[in-house]
């Protein structure tokens, strides 16, 4: 058994928990490492279905609890800005992308870490803010799977764990079903990617379930600290190495 095909088996696994557990972080932690393994753009575009595929599953378990209000002033924003995110990525070479991964990854580690032990009030949300913020989530997403850590922004403090893992989710299908179809019609998404995306779906859903078990059982600050670490060392991997 090759090392890539370790890696994409824990890729799988790990989408699911990261996504019905936390709904954000799952893309970020992914990404940079498969492209530890594989080409940066091969990694962003081989994710991107994974986390629409996830996404699916905690639709399911995760119904109902979402504001809709909150959706209809992300999603639109998020869309435009994955459209132009999936064209930089196709314009973008490999070491290019490669350095946005870590960059952004390294972005999304300290503004949590930031979130957790500076800043404690909730931003109130308007059409400036919510506009910003998908947009610039939107493009973060396309080029290296790592919306979640702008789009969260305009959610935190304000809900519960749960209508916070259902509204960022609902958000992320259609920006997901964007990606995909802009990655699938630029030629960046082909057969053999999409072969071996279908090939993990089972280990996605099994993820899925062990995610909301951990969403349930598990203190949020304490894994995220855990995955925060595996990040930072990926990204600086695919920074300086």
């Amino acid at each position: 058994m090759s090392i890539l095909t370790v890696v994409l088996a824990v890729v799988a696994l790990l989408s699911g928990v990261l996504k019905s557990g936390f709904a954000i972080g799952a893309g970020i932690f992914l990404t940079p490492l498969l492209a530890l393994v594989m080409g940066p753009k091969e990694a962003v575009v081989l994710v991107a279905p994974m986390m629409l595929f996830t996404d699916i599953t905690a639709i399911y378990q995760y119904w109902r609890k979402w504001h809709l209000h909150d959706i209809l002033a992300l999603a639109p924003p998020c869309i435009v800005g994955a459209v132009f995110g999936a064209l930089l990525l196709n314009w973008f070479t490999p070491n290019t992308a490669r350095r946005a991964i870590g960059i952004i990854g390294l972005l999304y580690v300290t503004t949590e870490l930031f979130r957790m032990f500076i800043r404690r009030k909730s931003v109130s949300p308007n059409l400036i803010w919510s506009t910003s913020i998908g947009l610039v989530g939107g493009v973060a997403s396309a080029l290296a799977n790592s919306g979640g850590v702008f789009i969260s922004t305009y959610l935190a403090g304000r809900l519960t764990k749960q209508h916070f893992v259902g509204t960022l989710v609902l958000v992320f299908v259609g920006l997901n079903i964007t990606k995909v179809t802009m990655f699938t019609g630029l030629g960046l998404l082909n057969r053999q990617l999409w072969i071996t995306d279908l090939s993990l779906i089972p280990l996605m859903f099994v993820g899925g379930l062990a995610g909301k078990w951990l969403n349930s059982h598990i203190h949020e600050t304490h894994f995220k600290r855990w995955v925060f670490l595996l990040i930072a060392g990926a990204c600086i991997r695919l920074l300086f190495f």
